[in-house]
């Protein structure tokens, strides 16, 4: 069963009973769900916020939607509409892998290739402003969960690499 529902792209009055983040996937023909609803169970708790007051205003599961058409591909996991408490609403991407070993750099810049060419896609144009809003906010955008021991250390040669893509070394904790 699917954690996530099909919402029509919203118009007119009914337009404020949906996010700008809900608003944007249903330009996508993403399925959305209310706050952090579409992530995994098990990752929920591990994407939370610094101020009690910052809202998620909906989800993605990017990868439950793409892989029966793309069941090739280096799929990006999850997207959550963020509400920071003063500021406008923003997109973050958060992608639960394994960081046990150096060479899941490679798989987790294959991820992010991949979403980012999603990103570009017209029809995600909403979804790419959104994510966009959340780098002026000097909110990072895209995240590394670790779902492990992570082996890779600041410093080092994949750091570097994740740094200039704009990817911070794997955390075991998402925080906004």
């Amino acid at each position: 069963m699917s954690r996530t529902r099909q919402r029509a792209t919203p118009q007119g009055a009914n337009a404020a009973m949906f996010s700008a983040f809900e608003q944007a996937a249903g330009a996508a023909k993403l399925g959305t769900a209310a706050g952090k609803s579409a992530v995994d169970k098990r990752y929920r708790p591990l994407i939370d916020s610094k101020d009690a007051k910052t809202r998620f205003t909906g989800s993605v599961d990017m990868d439950a939607t793409f892989s029966p058409t793309e069941p090739d591909a280096h799929r990006w996991d999850f997207g959550l509409g963020v509400q920071v408490p003063g500021q406008p609403e923003c997109a973050i991407w958060v992608e639960p892998h394994s960081a046990a070993s150096t060479g899941e750099v490679k798989t987790m810049l294959a991820k992010l290739d991949w979403l980012q060419a999603k990103l570009q896609q017209p029809a995600f144009a909403q979804l790419q402003a959104l994510t966009q809003a959340c780098a002026r906010q000097g909110i990072t955008p895209f995240h590394w969960l670790a779902t492990a021991h992570v082996a890779l250390r600041p410093g080092s040669r994949e750091a570097r690499l994740l740094a200039q893509r704009g990817l911070h070394l794997p955390r075991s904790k998402v925080v906004i």
